[in-house]
């Protein structure tokens, strides 16, 4: 057995020596053949998936392979007239792998240097080759357009968007967004009609510190052609790819994306955004509508703004706001009191426990201004070390009835508990919390019957751990000992982390974070109820500070991330 074995690998040493010799010959005689004028031939990409493919054009950070004939002894690489890196070993008579550089190494681009050009350049010892072959930027999108309806040829659109660069053709086409949505295509179909004229009027080029990509924030200023249709698609093909946006001769209907509150006070700014906020009649809700003299529409007319002048009556409030244009009528949740706790105005039970809030109603024109009704109040001045403050502590009665909770058609029965806040009107004045060294915070806490129901309190009347009550801290000790402590996220704060002061604003608190709604969905929550809530001061550290805080329309909110 071992002499086979042995046997074996000679065998193979023989035909590896044989291939070493065989490869030397080839490799010289290839020298000797090679030194004729080089010629790029084409690139194909390293990725073995795609190497029977040849290109034109590749994105910053690809490793390319550059083919042709006479390309050995390469002294030098160029591409967009920038000498790039590669690796000698890696050359031969036809081929030279390459990494095109990023532009976090300093490399450009021609769509943002005029001056260079798109190619390829390779040196040798023996001649130079040149090839035509693009460097993309990032991929197009387009964001919206704005210009005045009825839309006529000679009129100009105000195309927005991120890198709208190395635009090789701009055209209408009488396809509609949707069907291209909805359909799998290589070129866009339907009737073409060039754009008359495009003017690249925005062109910010930088590095996004989130993503850590560069992207260019793009406008371009497109004269409509004379059209054969009304409605279609705007499409702008770049070297990187081709976006598209919906496009119509009349104002199209407007879309609702999102509001800043869906259950503001009187006397807080609410801010509509969404898209076709063309020559806007109305904004109505409930029996309130407000006219063009009450909100401001953006001038990219995808944002309205207005400050709220009181609440719709309850037998009028049927749960939306809707905005009117002469495009038509577009909608979202507003006001609907089917997932609303408590707004303190004798539409839930105070549980009476104290230290207790005060539920009062804002005087005057000073902040906060007037609300609907009466608000919480928890007003705590010169606060040291405690264990159990001021609380608001609320039950739907006595009789053991539970909240209003919106249905499954308002809130999906698999909707994760990370995209369901438990929400309230805040209006933080000039409060301590978040300034990084005040240890107060608020302790939330929701009870729901179960079949099993964990109380608070043992039986000695000492507090059950977090993870088996339904109870949320924003604070959290780092080093108990040396006093050190940490937020999971700013207290009080809104659904972008963000805790404005001086201003009534929606703050939330994901029902992921209390400990038996973790990991579930809202049919979990469905089923079992909610008939209490408390949301309570608490100061564990030994730092002093001051708390005024209003709080009103304590509810049940979803939005999908």
């Amino acid at each position: 057995m071992k002499r086979n074995i042995n046997n074996y690998r000679y065998g193979w040493l023989v035909i590896m020596l044989t291939a070493l010799v065989t490869f030397s010959f080839t490799s010289c005689k290839d020298d000797e053949e090679g030194m004729g004028t080089p010629v790029i031939t084409a690139v194909r990409s390293c990725d073995p998936a795609k190497a029977d493919s040849t290109f034109t054009k590749a994105g910053t950070g690809s490793l390319i392979a550059i083919i042709g004939q006479n390309l050995s002894h390469v002294q030098k690489v160029y591409i967009n007239d920038q000498e790039v890196y590669f690796n000698p070993t890696m050359n031969t008579d036809h081929s030279v792998v390459v990494t095109v550089p990023s532009e976090d190494d300093g490399f450009e681009l021609t769509a943002f240097n005029s001056d260079l050009k798109d190619e390829i350049r390779v040196e040798t010892t023996h001649g130079t080759a040149i090839y035509a072959f693009k460097i993309t930027a990032s991929y197009p999108s387009i964001s919206r357009v704005q210009g005045v309806y009825p839309r006529e040829a000679g009129d100009v659109l105000n195309v927005y968007g991120l890198n709208l660069v190395d635009i090789e053709s701009v055209y209408f086409t009488d396809l509609t967004a949707e069907q291209l949505d909805t359909t799998v295509w290589e070129t866009v179909g339907g009737t073409h009609v060039e754009a008359s004229k495009v003017e690249t009027l925005v062109k910010e080029h930088y590095l996004n510190s989130r993503t850590q990509a560069y992207e260019t924030t793009s406008q371009l200023g497109v004269t409509i052609p004379q059209l054969p249709f009304d409605k279609g698609t705007l499409v702008v093909e770049c070297a990187a790819g081709t976006t598209y946006i919906a496009f119509s001769v009349l104002p199209g209907q407007p879309i609702i994306f999102n509001v800043s509150s869906d259950m503001p006070v009187p006397g807080e700014e609410v801010t509509v955004t969404g898209r076709e906020f063309v020559q806007v009649e109305a904004v109505k809700y409930g029996d309130i509508t407000l006219t063009p003299d009450d909100f401001t529409v953006s001038e990219s007319e995808d944002e309205i703004t207005f400050v709220m002048p009181k609440v719709p009556s309850d037998e009028s409030a049927n749960g939306l706001l809707t905005v009117v244009t002469p495009g038509g009528e577009g909608s979202t949740r507003f006001w609907a009191l089917d997932g609303c706790f408590a707004r303190f105005d004798d539409d839930a039970t105070d549980n009476g426990w104290g230290p207790n809030a005060t539920y009062e109603k804002a005087n005057g024109d000073d902040p906060p201004y007037t609300s609907d009704g009466k608000m919480a109040h928890i007003l705590v001045e010169d606060e040291g070390q405690m264990w159990w403050g001021t609380m608001i502590y609320f039950r739907k009665d006595w009789n053991g009835n539970k909240f209003p909770l919106p249905s499954f058609d308002v809130i999906p029965a698999n909707a994760s508990t990370d995209d369901i806040y438990l929400a309230m009107e805040v209006f933080n004045n000039e409060s301590d919390f978040n300034d990084g060294k005040y240890t107060g915070y608020l302790r939330y806490f929701l009870q729901y019957d179960s079949e099993d129901p964990v109380p608070e309190f043992d039986d000695s009347g000492n507090p059950n751990p977090v993870d088996q009550v339904n109870q949320y801290d924003t604070f959290r000790w780092v080093d108990y000992g040396a006093g050190t402590f940490s937020h999971d996220r700013p207290v009080l704060a809104d659904i972008n982390n963000e805790t404005p002061v001086g201003k009534w604003y929606r703050a939330v608190v994901p029902l992921s974070k209390f400990a038996k709604y973790r990991g579930k969905d809202y049919s979990f929550v469905v089923a079992n109820g909610i008939n209490q809530f408390r949301i309570q001061y608490i100061n564990q550290g030994t730092v002093r500070g001051d708390i005024d805080v209003y709080i009103d329309n304590v509810r049940i909110f979803y939005q999908k991330k």
